[in-house]
């Protein structure tokens, strides 16, 4: 199957001071893309680079060329500094260009007509948006040279070119002069083609399709009626003018893309943020999806490596310079919100945040104020929330075989599955390496009281909790209020041990008295406060004291002998739950049954809090070959477990990214005033980008025609991608997330963007 791809190539900023920064290339390429990636209009699989060395761009233009079929169709654009030796040859600038070793550290013009002369496609259109000087002149210009020669250096390849000038032209950056604030944007040739395509109005004979030969009459016209001091050429080689660039926009009330204007929007800090944003994310679009590709890295001590942790690729990332730093940042910002909030779907959010950035650049540069923009974004994404709940509303109840959906076999869905129901909703679920090869598990019942972790106790980051083995449990029957009834407390019991302490109230002086005897000594000492007293209440900590095998006792009566023992403690900052140590299953079965008995919530409010004392305790402990391979197996069940507790929570859906396109296709606002309808828009086609980013990961050839297909039948299908079946019937295995995971994405997103308008 014959694919449409497109390589967009822009730098601006350069580390030789002799070619100083361009304002438009970051921006021109960001916009391009957009409506390149438009399955509307252009459908093209979309590869941005954004300010990157010689290398890596000569890297990306041989693999963007090779290995094609007659019928792919193929998009080349560069915008950059144009440099020509002094034997007139021509070479296109990157981030770590030197002009005095043009040949090791640019793009030679040769080098990419050898890739077109050996690309076995023969629907290839090259766009250059080149500026040929080292120097930024007043008034816009990027070049003082004189001759091009491009006919030259492109013949014989049998592609079509455009170029924004003539022969003895310069390219103009912006509308004119830049003015002494340093505005500038799209420059104009590039502003005319995304104008022509994203309006449709490049379509000049109206057989809705823009051809070549369309979009250069369009491109010429616009800037001619611009008086833009040049005039585009096109060399058609291979009879490829008829060549079809896109399809004609559909009049959805988008409009046009307006010619540059020197608007104090979108200066040049935002396009570098936006650089940085585009950098950070292009790695982390390899790794979406069940199959993730890996990204190259080189560590510390230089040596390279590979990793598809989204979170190890962010960390190892160039911070960059300036404001493209501002960029990476919030990328890395983002990581770590979604890691925190789901431990999932990070790269999932890096796409869609790229994506809605990007679509925000128009209004940007059309001179919309970020504020009133930050607001349609929230309104956008929360009735996206909205509707995502009414196609999921929560479910009573979810059986082993809904949350098994979620949970991929090779990750021991059986042990999974078992321990997250067992357990039920809000319960524990603990995942510990084993010094064995296998997998086991075991759910235990719990006395679970109101309280909090001790706040000088190490938790783990991602569930801030913290759990304790064998412990000593000692229970009071008054509140600890000062440091010496602190001290008395932890004078009991085998030191090497951890203690609990639950008592009605810890009084400040107390708690800091805990606080230092582990900083003192090692050992860890909790301090747990049941939310109420009443006599029931004390009757039951009693009850408490004695099944643990120790007593409520009252300070300072304890003696060795009043400690009871705990095999497991497990602490949130909400509550604590303690499982017993001694005595049979039985036993305990029958003591917690007791519990619940006594505790069924009545009319008295003492009684009714007392259900909360009863719950369970899931242990799953993971095995593994060695050291490496067990501590990689442990992040996987811990990541099922909570995918499986998610489901149990809130419910299943059939696909993360399809879900988040579907809510593209389907969100409706006809209220919005129609100068704010082309922003929804255009974030509505953003929240389609996650998908084509999958089916593109995973070797589709026409990501475009997935996310039609989706976006008109999802729920009943979806894509998956583990065993590359496409678009499927969504009773398929694989394909099934919990369906909190985009709600939550949603909302870090949100975020992200919000914080990027603050910056602009």
């Amino acid at each position: 199957m014959a694919v449409r791809e497109a390589l967009v190539i822009g730098t601006s900023t350069y580390e030789d001071s002799r070619l100083n920064r361009l304002r438009s290339p970051g921006l021109d390429a960001m916009e391009l893309s957009d409506v390149l990636s438009d399955p509307g209009i252009g459908g093209y699989a979309v590869r941005p680079v954004i300010d990157q060395p010689s290398h890596v761009v000569r890297r990306e233009i041989e693999r963007f060329f090779r290995a094609r079929r007659p019928d792919d169709q193929l998009l080349l654009y560069l915008s950059c500094h144009g440099i020509k030796d002094s034997k007139l040859q021509l070479y296109f600038a990157a981030a770590d260009t030197d002009r005095d070793l043009l040949e090791s550290t640019s793009v030679p013009a040769a080098f990419v007509n050898g890739r077109l002369v050996r690309c076995g496609s023969r629907k290839i259109l090259v766009l250059l948006d080149c500026c040929y000087s080292g120097a930024f002149r007043p008034g816009g210009a990027k070049s003082a040279d004189t001759a091009v020669h491009l006919l030259e250096e492109f013949k014989d390849t049998g592609v079509a070119v455009i170029t924004a000038t003539d022969a003895l032209q310069q390219a103009w950056e912006g509308e004119g002069p830049v003015t002494e604030t340093g505005e500038g944007q799209l420059s104009v040739f590039t502003a005319a083609a995304v104008e022509g395509l994203r309006s449709g109005r490049a379509d000049r004979d109206g057989d809705g399709w823009v051809s070549v030969e369309d979009l250069y009459g369009h491109v010429r016209e616009e800037m001619l009626a611009r008086d833009a001091r040049q005039s585009p050429l096109r060399w058609v080689l291979g009879g490829q003018g008829t060549l079809k660039v896109a399809r004609r926009a559909a009049p959805d009330g988008t409009g046009p893309v307006r010619l540059p204007r020197p608007l104090p929007t979108l200066g040049t800090p935002a396009v570098e943020v936006l650089t940085g944003i585009t950098s950070a994310a292009a790695p982390l679009r390899r790794t979406l999806g069940p199959v993730p590709r890996r990204v190259l890295l080189t560590g510390p001590d230089g040596v390279p490596y590979s990793s598809t942790d989204t979170r190890e690729i962010v960390a190892a990332l160039p911070t960059g310079s300036g404001h493209a730093a501002l960029g990476v940042g919030l990328v890395r910002d983002l990581v770590a919100d979604q890691y925190r909030r789901a431990q999932d779907g990070t790269a999932t959010a890096v796409v869609l945040f790229e994506a809605m950035v990007r679509a925000l650049q128009p209004a940007l540069a059309g001179g919309s104020h970020p504020t009133p923009l930050a607001r349609t974004v929230s309104e956008v994404l929360d009735s996206a929330r909205k509707l995502l709940t009414e196609w999921n509303p929560r479910p009573v109840a979810m059986t082993q075989v809904d949350v098994g959906r979620v949970v991929p076999p090779e990750v021991f869905s059986g042990h999974v599955v078992r321990a997250v129901h067992g357990a039920g909703l809000g319960a524990f679920v603990l995942v510990e390496p084993s010094a064995g090869s296998g997998i086991t598990s075991r759910v235990s019942d719990a006395c679970v009281l109101g309280g909090h972790l001790s706040p000088y106790l190490p938790a783990d980051e991602v569930t801030g909790r913290t759990a304790l083995r064998d412990a000593s449990v000692l229970v009071c029957g008054q509140r600890l209020s000062s440091a010496s009834d602190a001290r008395w407390a932890v004078s009991y019991g085998d030191k090497r041990r951890p203690l609990v302490v639950v008592a009605p109230a810890f009084d400040e002086e107390a708690h800091a008295a805990l606080a230092g005897h582990f900083r003192d000594t090692g050992r860890p000492c909790m301090a747990v406060a049941p939310p109420a007293l009443s006599r029931p209440w004390r009757a039951v900590q009693c009850e408490i004291a004695s099944h643990f095998t120790g007593a409520c006792v009252a300070v300072p009566q304890a003696t060795a002998v009043s400690l009871g023992s705990a095999r497991l403690v497990v602490a949130t900052t909400q509550c604590t739950a303690l499982v017993r140590d001694r005595g049979s299953p039985e036993a305990h079965a029958e003591y917690v049954e007791k519990l619940r008995t006594e505790m069924t919530p009545s009319s008295d409010p003492a009684l009714t809090e007392w259900h909360l004392l009863t719950g369970k305790v899931a242990e799953v402990f993971v095995g593994g070959s060695d050291e490496r391979a067990r501590h990689r197996r442990v992040a996987q069940v811990r990541l099922a477990v909570r995918r499986a507790q998610a489901a149990l929570v809130q419910g299943v859906l059939p696909g993360e990214a399809a879900a988040l396109a579907a809510l593209g296709r389907r969100l409706h606002r006809d209220t919005r005033p129609w100068e704010e309808r082309p922003v929804e828009a255009a974030l509505k086609r953003a929240l389609a980008q996650p998908l084509w980013a999958l089916a593109e990961n995973h070797g589709e050839r026409d990501p475009a025609k997935v996310v039609e297909a989706v976006q008109a039948d999802w729920p009943a299908v979806t894509y998956e991608a583990v065993h590359h079946r496409g678009v499927v019937p969504s009773e398929s295995e694989y394909v099934w997330t919990p369906a909190t995971h985009p709600w939550v994405m949603l909302h870090a997103v949100e975020a992200a963007v919000t914080a990027y308008l603050s910056l602009i």
